[in-house]
């Protein structure tokens, strides 16, 4: 299934393409200079696989939460080529794309994942491997770092993302019941794929004027701490 994924959610931001002949990524900075690099990346990485835009069948995009200009990036690079070619579109929580990455790097089969927020908050939510799928489990928060709690009693888990580097004295006690700390780990468009191709096969696709960023955070509210 040849799928197209952008992933903009944090520092880095990146672009993934699968194909017959594999996965290819592509990453790129600076949020506010993405939208012509991720469309350069695409260009390049459609162009290496001899493929035309017409021939996806499908496009991701990191639909947050995180960065509120790299979100707004992604979604409209996403929306505009979705539109332009009535492909498929499927956003996908990048909590979950983090999740994915995060479990598969430890071999564990649960991750606390949290994201630095900024603004003294953080991103939050636990996922765990069921029956070789990761989901997210209860809800995406938005909190103080001092509220994050770690996971009920279970299976071994790990601790992911840049709000354990960001505010680690806060969530020293948390990650202290990891059995490992991925601190600096960021989501992956290469880990939007996993959920993308499930939400395709179900018809679970959205209309690209309805595929919008999910912030957690209203704008008014990015606006004053920026």
């Amino acid at each position: 299934m040849n799928l197209l994924a952008f992933e903009t959610s944090s520092r880095v931001g990146s672009v993934a393409l699968e194909t017959r002949s594999g996965l290819h990524v592509r990453e790129v900075a600076a949020p506010r200079e993405q939208t012509g690099r991720l469309l350069a990346l695409t260009d390049e990485l459609l162009s290496a696989a001899g493929i035309e835009l017409e021939a996806l069948r499908g496009i991701a995009f990191g639909r947050g939460p995180g960065s509120f200009t790299g979100l707004r990036v992604s979604a409209a690079v996403a929306q505009g080529l979705a539109a332009a070619t009535g492909v498929p579109l499927a956003p996908v929580s990048s909590l979950l794309a983090l999740a994915e990455r995060a479990l598969r790097e430890s071999g564990l089969e649960r991750a606390l994942v949290c994201v630095d927020a900024h603004m003294g908050e953080v991103y939050s939510a636990l996922a765990e491997r069921r029956g070789g799928v990761v989901e997210i489990v209860g809800a995406e928060r938005l909190s103080a770092p001092a509220d994050l709690a770690a996971p009920p009693a279970g299976p071994a888990w790990c601790a992911a993302g840049t709000g354990f580097a960001a505010h680690a004295a806060a969530l020293a006690g948390v990650a202290s019941g990891a059995a490992e700390v991925l601190q600096n780990l960021e989501p992956s468009a290469a880990d939007l794929l996993p959920q993308a191709k499930r939400d395709l096969a179900a018809g679970r696709v959205t209309p690209p004027k309805s595929a919008l960023p999910v912030y957690l955070r209203d704008e008014t509210a990015w606006r004053r701490g920026s």
